[in-house]
């Protein structure tokens, strides 16, 4: 764990009374599987925070192991949309307040429907951004489930 970096991400948690502890690393721009080796993790422990856009309900966000692909086909099914396409860095920097590499699940600017990987609730811990780059909550899956009221299902591609 590390000195409180505070964040919107990280005032949402403590407004919710949430379990969660901090991780920084030194980086400025980074792939999932770099935060996940700098962090001295599997990468199956970081998540990444993923934001597309519906046809029917617009701006949504979907958070997935790193290792895996999001399913846009399973995504779109879901959230009630019949077709999903992710949104560009600029629009999702727009939508949630956050640059790439550092967009965390939590304290967005636009609040929108989340939908997170059907295995997070059966995790032990998970990472996802604080919403700096290089800077990660590390909490419980179920945990996490609890703090953002999800709904999870099956997201990514075979």
């Amino acid at each position: 764990m590390t000195s409180k970096v505070t964040t919107n991400a990280t005032r949402v948690l403590d407004a919710r009374n949430a379990d969660y502890g901090l991780r920084t690393f030194a980086a400025a721009d980074f792939t999932a599987e770099e935060a996940a080796e700098k962090l001295g993790v599997p990468p199956e422990e970081v998540w990444k925070t993923l934001v597309a856009k519906g046809d029917r309900i617009g701006p949504l966000a979907a958070v997935v192991p790193t290792g895996t692909r999001l399913s846009l086909k399973k995504l779109a099914r879901v959230s009630g949309n019949r077709t999903v396409a992710m949104a560009s860095p600029e629009e999702m920097e727009k939508l949630t307040g956050y640059v790439k590499g550092g967009c965390s699940p939590f304290g967005m600017r636009r609040t929108m429907p989340l939908f997170v990987h059907e295995v997070a609730a059966a995790l032990p811990r998970l990472f996802v951004s604080a919403g700096q780059r290089g800077v990660q909550l590390e909490m419980s899956g179920p945990g996490f489930l609890a703090a953002t009221g999800a709904t999870t299902a099956d997201l990514v591609e075979d």
